[in-house]
């Protein structure tokens, strides 16, 4: 048997191919199209565009989230949990809050816990931590918590000095590259990149937050005024964030400061990443196990 993986988008890319490079030879695939897809073998995913992209076909579809696990109060089909995920068959499950949400949503697919099999690839990049690098979400819309804050700090970062880098979301690089270029900072275009140069990672909204904490990388978290306080959605939004949060720009550069200087919260780092990172070094080859039993 085989499978085929759709990965429309870079992101999605690179949470799945380190399953693909743990599978056996050629039991994968890979297709950066829909239109590349055939009617002969189940397709894994690892995002909702990509799995709505493959309803033509109506094929069965092994989901893996591409990222930490985020979800939202209104329950939106494109985080874990959501609706309209009929024709998922397996479930690759980064944690058990991402677990939890699925099994209970679809109680008659398979579920594994894997872990997250890009995570076993960041950890084998060496670090240099030489820069404060920021990083901004694109501005999505399906609620005020997954927009970007950058419109909130953008006049500001003119005013921080050091060693200062850039990176973004995929989709959001449009957004801020001009004020990169205008500032002269260095740029980092994927997040392997900022892996290997943060000395401090600033962000608003990612899972590359969770990411870089389970690193050992200190984080700072940057709020926006469209943020709901009163609303609770967890994670991020606002229970278990592995470091300060700055909800004004005048606050910025003290903040920085201060994690670069005295890191208070490494022990909050290891507790929240270690509940959200489970089986490190092995998620790859758990999924890719799990696919194989799952598919044959």
């Amino acid at each position: 048997m085989s499978i085929q993986v759709l990965a429309s988008e870079t992101h999605y890319l690179d949470h799945v191919q380190p399953v693909i490079d743990a599978l056996p030879t050629g039991y994968a695939r890979l297709a950066r199209s829909a239109r590349e897809l055939t009617r002969d073998a189940p397709v894994l995913v690892a995002s909702w565009k990509d799995y709505k992209a493959t309803a033509h076909l109506k094929l069965s579809v092994i989901f893996s989230e591409h990222g930490v696990g985020y979800t939202y109060q209104d329950n939106h089909h494109a985080y874990a949990g959501g609706p309209g995920r009929e024709r998922v068959t397996l479930f690759l499950n980064a944690n058990a809050r991402v677990a939890t949400r699925n099994q209970n949503a679809y109680p008659d697919a398979e579920h594994a816990l894997t872990g997250s099999p890009r995570l076993d690839i960041l950890a084998r990049i060496p670090q240099a931590r030489s820069t404060v690098t920021f990083s901004w979400h694109w501005d999505c819309h399906i609620t005020p918590e997954t927009r970007t804050a950058f419109p909130h700090y953008k006049q500001h970062l003119k005013h921080l000095t050091g060693n200062l880098a850039g990176h973004a979301h995929p989709r959001a690089w449009a957004m801020v590259t001009p004020t990169y270029g205008r500032l002269g900072w260095a740029i980092q275009e994927t997040f392997p990149d900022v892996v290997a140069d943060a000395a401090l990672y600033v962000c608003d909204t990612s899972s590359t937050i969770y990411e870089a904490a389970a690193l050992g990388i200190p984080v700072v978290v940057l709020n926006s005024p469209r943020y709901r306080r009163d609303v609770e959605h967890g994670l991020r939004f606002w229970q278990d964030i592995p470091g300060p949060q700055v909800n004004h720009p005048s606050e910025l550069a003290a903040t920085i400061e201060a994690a670069l200087t005295d890191d208070t919260w490494a022990e909050e780092r290891h507790r929240v990443t270690g509940l959200l990172y489970p089986h490190r070094g092995q998620a790859a080859a758990r999924a890719a196990d799990a696919i194989v039993a799952h598919v044959g």
